[in-house]
């Protein structure tokens, strides 16, 4: 007979629970974290660089030097930057120049051939008109200058009709005929030259709030044995461009700063 009371039963060790799960899903969540503060960085990065280069004027009390070859500096320096013929003929900032300016924006497609029909020869020093098989005079709208001097010196800029002539030189060229709504082309004989010469360098450009103020180095220079004439001063000139109702950058005002 066997005694089953002396049987002694061997315990079954408990099985480790395993932590590879606990383990994985840590290193999946940490992962995770990561990946996004690390996208989150670089968005942030990207939202920094973009406001830099989208916004390029200071909308701030700040000034901000602004790049020289930038496109907006470039295209508001093209708009005043005059040569040493331009210079000689209308040395100061005045209406003449202002409206010549104007003629010089112009799309080319905005200026078509025409006739010298009521042109009069002397209302323009030095021009006449010219129309026969080897010459045709070209012509634009007067409302085509007008919205060009409008997007060039501001919608509250007053704006009159005149030649554009810029002294008594042979620079420009248009007769305005009022009775026909248009400015028609001369021509001068006289080719423009002169003896004097300048060195222009557009040295800074500074951005704050609303205002954009191009700053350029001028120096005039005559030839051997000449003297620069008085008016023709050389200095830094300030140019200051605001932007207006319309989102143009008008031209306020021209000035030699002492």
């Amino acid at each position: 007979m066997n005694d089953t009371n002396n049987v002694q039963q061997v315990p079954v060790p408990k099985q480790k629970k395993s932590h590879a799960g606990v383990v994985f899903f840590l290193l999946v969540v940490a992962g995770f974290c990561f990946y996004t503060y690390y996208e989150y960085t670089n968005h942030q990065i990207e939202i920094a660089r973009l406001k830099e280069e989208c916004t390029p004027v200071s909308t701030t009390k700040d000034e901000k030097k602004l790049d020289l070859n930038s496109t907006i500096v470039q295209d508001l320096y093209s708009k005043v930057a005059t040569n040493i013929k331009e210079d000689v003929a209308e040395p100061t900032f005045s209406d003449n120049m202002k409206l010549y300016l104007a003629f010089r924006q112009i799309p080319h497609d905005k200026i078509y051939n025409s006739n010298c029909n009521q042109f009069s020869d002397t209302a323009m020093p030095l021009y006449t008109c010219l129309d026969n098989e080897n010459s045709t005079p070209k012509a634009f709208k007067e409302e085509t200058l007008k919205i060009e001097y409008k997007k060039l010196f501001g919608e509250t800029a007053t704006f009159q009709n005149a030649n554009i002539q810029l002294g008594r030189k042979c620079v420009g060229g248009y007769q305005y005929i009022e009775s026909r709504g248009e400015y028609v082309e001369g021509y001068c004989a006289q080719v423009p030259t002169t003896s004097y010469y300048a060195e222009k360098e557009l040295e800074k450009v500074i951005s704050k709030e609303s205002t954009i103020y191009l700053y350029e180095k001028v120096k005039y220079l005559a030839s051997a044995g000449q003297k620069v004439p008085e008016e023709l001063l050389s200095g830094t000139y300030k140019y200051t461009f605001k932007l207006d109702t319309n989102y143009n950058y008008v031209l306020l005002s021209k000035e030699l700063e002492q």
